[in-house]
């Protein structure tokens, strides 16, 4: 599978797009995506941090770890 190439901002905005129409989450702040080259890894891409705004964290966390995972299948960061 091709994976399309997406610049930083864009998936930022994917992610937190994303974990906002999660319910417990819908009022998330901000998501920082990096660059990642761990060779081993199947993506190029990871998220260092979010914002949750009011939202619990660890709910947050769960979510932002499954869209990740769905994301990062789908699109690689464009250098």
């Amino acid at each position: 599978m091709v994976k399309l190439a997406k610049t930083t901002s864009e998936l930022e905005g994917l992610v937190l797009a994303e974990l906002r129409a999660v319910p417990e989450c819908a009022d998330a702040r901000h998501v920082t995506v990096i660059a990642y080259d761990d060779f081993r890894a199947s993506s190029n891409w990871q998220v260092a941090s979010f914002n949750p705004g009011t939202a619990d964290w660890s709910r947050c966390e769960s979510a932002v770890s499954s869209i990740v995972g769905h994301l990062q299948a789908r699109f690689e960061m464009s250098h």
